[in-house]
């Protein structure tokens, strides 16, 4: 009987200690339901942030595309000689 009321008050001590500090997930009761929350709301998070960092980039022109940039590349694709087939 010791064994058995010392397990169940470590087991609501655990939940307790689990529940303690954690703000808005407090409200959720189980360890499991908790974890899965914080994981959704993470991966909310990331989503949220990526959507905008690619709003803020998507008018952007990739400095690769201008014509100094291409004119360099042309220019060294024939030093190097990576285009041997093309005056055939």
């Amino acid at each position: 009987s010791f064994v058995q009321s010392g397990s169940a008050a470590s087991a609501q001590l655990t939940v307790e200690m689990a529940s303690a500090g954690l703000g808005p997930l407090a409200i959720i009761k189980t360890e499991s339901a908790q974890v899965a929350v914080g994981t959704l709301g993470i991966c909310i998070a990331g989503l949220v942030m990526g959507k905008v960092w690619f709003m803020s980039i998507e008018h952007k022109k990739p400095r690769t595309l201008t014509p100094q940039w291409q004119a360099a590349t042309a220019k060294y694709r024939a030093m190097q000689k990576q285009d041997p087939i093309r005056n055939m």
